[in-house]
């Protein structure tokens, strides 16, 4: 139990420091002040974008789960030391840029800030952790067996986790560097969880918080400054929860994985992927938009379809453009 609770601290401090570091870091570009809820989710992606990088060089030398497990962990720890400082830089910059300040307003320190942020997003992952696990579906989804078969093996893609006997003609390439296995399979080995707990219970409640935080950002993107601002975004927050619980009637819809399978790929893209990266280009930060459509590629099957994303990104470029375009007929 002990174990798991540092499992879920260790996500989201992660996640929270290499992601509003990211945030801090755009924003010296974009002149486009990053809030804490998309800190987070920038910090999730984070999470997958090192998982694929030590799965993907493990895998490229046919090496076990243990190799991965301490690229991992090496990958980690430079990427949270580096988080930490970079982040204590940024806010002393960006405190400093500001200069006009108004001193009547006293406000909390960046850390102690952290501290609070993080505490409340453990609640919350704790209170969300609870509630998925008491309904799950698997069907159509191998997850779990392929989890067991590494953790069990200590090697990849060798066996079939369905039959667990060998591959008659091995897995293509497309599906070994897919990253969720693989980083599920470290977070078991490295914590001692078992693989059920943090599939069903703990990655949901993780991934459900980062799509709520992407949801939250989006809902500030749109209606941001405009009368009636918190009205419009808790309509936005609540039309968006009714969606999902309306998409559970059925299995064909897009959002039957957010209550059921939050730990596949599907349900990460459209939950987390497709909100966050429209954020992102509304706050016109498009170079840091391509990192939702790189993790699409990372976590989703062929045959589930990837390219959402991609398509999204062009075609909002697109529209973009032609809107441009007629802006500057019409003033000519």
């Amino acid at each position: 139990m002990a174990k798991t609770v540092l499992l879920v601290l260790f996500l989201i401090i992660v996640a929270f420091f290499s992601g509003r570091t990211l945030m801090l870091f755009s924003a010296l570009f974009s002149k486009k002040k990053a809030d804490i809820f998309s800190s987070f989710c920038a910090g999730s992606l984070a999470v997958l974008c090192v998982s694929f990088v030590s799965h993907f060089l493990t895998i490229m030398r046919s090496g076990p789960v243990a190799d991965e497990k301490k690229l991992a962990g090496i990958i980690m720890v430079v990427l949270m030391t580096v988080s930490y400082f970079a982040f204590v830089v940024l806010t002393v910059i960006m405190g400093k840029a500001k200069g006009d300040k108004k001193k009547e307003k006293k406000t909390l320190p960046a850390g102690v800030k952290a501290i609070i942020c993080i505490a409340a997003l453990a609640v919350l992952a704790g209170v969300i952790t609870v509630a998925f696990g008491l309904r799950v579906n698997t069907t159509g989804d191998e997850t779990l067996e392929t989890v067991r078969t590494f953790l069990k093996g200590n090697v990849m893609y060798t066996l079939d986790p369905l039959t667990g006997k060998p591959y008659a003609e091995g897995v293509p390439m497309r599906y070994k560097i897919l990253c969720l296995p693989g980083l599920y399979s470290v977070m078991a080995s490295a914590f001692g969880t078992a693989p059920e707990v943090i599939l069903y219970n703990i990655m949901p409640a993780f991934w459900f918080v980062s799509g709520l935080c992407a949801m939250l950002s989006l809902s500030k993107s749109l209606f941001s400054e405009k009368e009636n601002e918190a009205f419009k975004r808790s309509v936005f927050m609540l039309s968006v929860i009714l969606f999902v619980f309306a998409s559970d009637l059925s299995s064909y819809a897009q959002g039957f994985a957010v209550l059921s399978q939050m730990w596949t790929g599907p349900a990460i893209r459209i939950w987390v992927l497709i909100p966050f990266m429209l954020y992102l280009l509304f706050e016109k930060k498009y170079f840091l938009a391509i990192l939702p459509v790189l993790c699409e590629a990372l976590i989703c099957r062929t045959q589930y379809g990837i390219g959402f994303c991609a398509c999204i990104y062009a075609m909002f470029i697109i529209c973009m453009i032609a809107v441009r375009r007629v802006k500057c007929l019409k003033a000519s």
